[in-house]
This record gives structure tokens, C-alpha cells and sequence, in this order.
């Protein structure tokens, strides 16, 4: 592989998709065989020895294919399993380093979101190790003992020898910038760590960026948080480490005391004790409009502007209720 990739480079070419060796065209036997026993180090056909005689036939002639797509050759890229470069979130990719692959000792989430973000996406979806693409042989080892104390690259520490295989090699997808949460204030996430912006869907509360803990958290805590994210109050809430992505997040709020359902009235600590197996998850519900209402005739059906008042109640029920008259 390091002489299909130093020769497709020669080309002009980002590098090699696949080679293989026959005797299968009959154009072949048109042409006298030029070279044997080529043999490189590394990926650069400076690094490459070979003879000018041979003790072969036609059957072992190389047929080889190219890359066109140029991959970065500084910094961090994901290719696919052709090898081309991938620039689109959401998408699984070899990741890769000054041109070399990436050993999962020590990698962690907080490495992957530094990575995605350092690539220009908002974060990191997941990532896995493994040898499964016959393209990572092609590639050298290039960083070891990726760790990363938060999801800032300027916060981690880095090895550029390695004791790993390919079967190491990091695997990463990010998630796209319309998949960003917001930093400041409250809001809640899906299981990709997408944010929810419709009512009726339990997700994973966020405070700036960071998970909420559960202690001494109530329902007028679960109503106060959901009115400041702009929803008529909560449907219910719970607190656990169900998902994945929570050990992407830091605790970032403990102790939060409402003694009503404004958030106005609630107390808090911006230091823990906690694990992410007490990250509180929240289901709010939307507010009451005009279409909520609703006027059926005797048998349920349209009332065409005469007839029962029903509409949705704002509870920890979410179901259509007949309208009280006063007095």
C-alpha cells in the first residue's frame, strides 16, 4: 500500500484507492516490464527502492487506482472508506492527523468534541475504534494518547509516537452547526445531544453547556425551568444516566431550590457532588393558544360556532377538558 500510495502521489493524486495484480488485459503483453521488487517506507516514492530487472511475467502486472480527492495534509480530516475527505457532519469517518491515523488510548467524548470542534462543527455525535476499513493500512499511526480535560483542544495533551495498531484507529462523527445547542441559559437536548425546540419531548436538561444535578430539585423547579424555556409549565420530570451523551457534558448546576414556579424565586450552586447518573431529564408542555380550543356539537363532531367548549388544559395530563363557566 505505501508503493500504490507514493505512486499515485507522483501522479498527482491524493493517493490510493485500491491495487491489484494480473494478467487480465491483452494490451498488457504489448509492453516490456520496467520494474521489480518496488518496496517503499513510507507513503513517499523518495522513501522507495527497486530494480530495473525482474524475474516476473505479465500475471503479476500492477493495476492501480487513484484518489482524486485531496485530503488535508496539516491538522485534523475525516475520510471515508474510499479515503476521500468528508466536510459534512453526521457522517462516520477515519480520523485522521497530519495525514496519519489516530490511537483511541485515552481518547475519551471530551476528546471527540474537541476534535469536531476544531474541525468546525459544533460537536461530537459519537466515536468508535476499529480496523474496519481496508484504506487505514495506508496511512501511518500519527497520534497516541489523546486526553482531553475538557472539549477544548487547548486543553489537551497528545503523544506523536505510538505502541498501537490499526485495529486502534480512531472513528469519529460530528454533529453540524444547526445541531448547536445553546451556550447561555437553559435548554433541553435529544439523545444525539440535538436541541429540542417542541413541546412534549423529554430531553436532557443543559445549563451553559453543562448538565443539571438533581439535588434538591422539585416539580416547581421542573415548572420554573420550563417557563424560561418559554413552555406553560412541565409534564414531568426524572433524573438518571440513560444516555450516552451526558459524559460529553460537564455538571455545571447543583442544588436548585425554587420555592415557586418562577425561576425568579429559585436558588442554586454552580459547584457539585454529583455523578451524571443524577442529571435531571425534563418534559415541558406548550402554552394554551387560541387554537387549543375547540367547540363540538352533541355527537363530538364540529360545532360550526355552537356547542361544548373543550380545550387542552395546561396539567401534568395533557388532555382535552371541557371549559368551566364562572359563577
Amino acid at each position: 500500500d505505501n508503493a500504490a500510495m507514493a505512486i499515485c502521489s507522483e501522479l498527482g493524486h491524493a493517493g490510493q484507492q485500491n491495487w491489484d495484480s494480473s494478467g487480465g488485459w491483452s494490451i498488457q503483453t504489448n509492453y516490456d516490464i520496467e520494474l521489480d521488487d518496488v518496496s517503499c517506507s513510507t507513503s513517499s516514492w523518495s522513501d522507495c527502492t527497486y530494480s530495473d530487472s525482474h524475474n516476473c511475467g505479465h500475471s503479476e502486472d500492477v493495476f492501480l487506482t487513484c484518489t482524486s480527492d485531496q485530503i488535508e495534509a496539516i491538522g485534523f480530516t475525516l475520510v471515508d472508506e474510499q479515503g476521500r475527505q468528508i466536510t459534512e457532519a453526521n457522517q462516520r469517518g477515519l480520523l485522521l492527523y497530519n495525514g496519519g491515523t489516530v490511537c483511541d488510548d485515552s481518547f475519551t467524548d471530551n476528546a471527540a468534541s474537541a476534535i469536531c470542534i476544531e474541525l468546525g462543527h459544533a460537536g461530537q455525535q459519537n466515536w468508535d475504534s476499529s480496523g474496519g476499513w481496508s484504506i487505514q493500512t495506508n496511512y501511518d499511526i500519527e497520534l497516541d494518547d489523546v486526553s482531553c480535560s475538557t472539549s477544548s483542544w487547548s486543553d489537551c495533551t497528545y503523544s506523536d509516537s505510538h505502541n498501537c495498531g490499526h485495529s486502534e484507529d480512531v472513528f469519529l462523527t460530528c454533529t453540524s452547526a444547526s445541531d448547536q445547542i445553546d451556550a447561555i441559559g437553559f435548554t433541553l437536548v435529544d439523545e444525539q445531544g440535538r436541541q429540542i425546540t417542541e413541546a412534549n419531548q423529554r430531553g436532557l436538561l443543559l445549563y451553559n453547556g453543562g448538565t443539571v444535578c438533581d439535588d434538591s430539585f422539585t416539580v416547581l423547579a421542573a415548572k420554573a425551568i420550563c417557563i424560561e424555556l418559554g413552555y406553560a409549565g412541565q409534564q414531568s420530570w426524572d433524573s438518571s444516566q440513560s444516555w450516552s451523551i451526558q459524559t460529553n457534558y460537564g455538571i455545571e448546576l447543583d442544588d436548585v431550590s425554587c420555592s415557586t414556579s418562577s425561576w425568579s424565586d429559585c436558588t442554586y450552586s454552580d459547584s457539585h457532588n454529583c455523578g451524571h447518573s443524577e442529571d435531571v431529564h425534563l418534559n415541558c408542555v406548550p402554552e394554551v393558544t387560541s387554537s387549543s380550543f375547540t367547540i363540538v356539537n352533541e355527537a363530538g363532531g364540529d360545532g360550526q360556532g355552537r356547542g361544548l367548549l373543550t380545550g387542552r388544559r395546561v396539567s401534568y395530563l395533557h388532555l382535552s377538558s371541557t371549559i368551566c363557566a364562572p359563577g
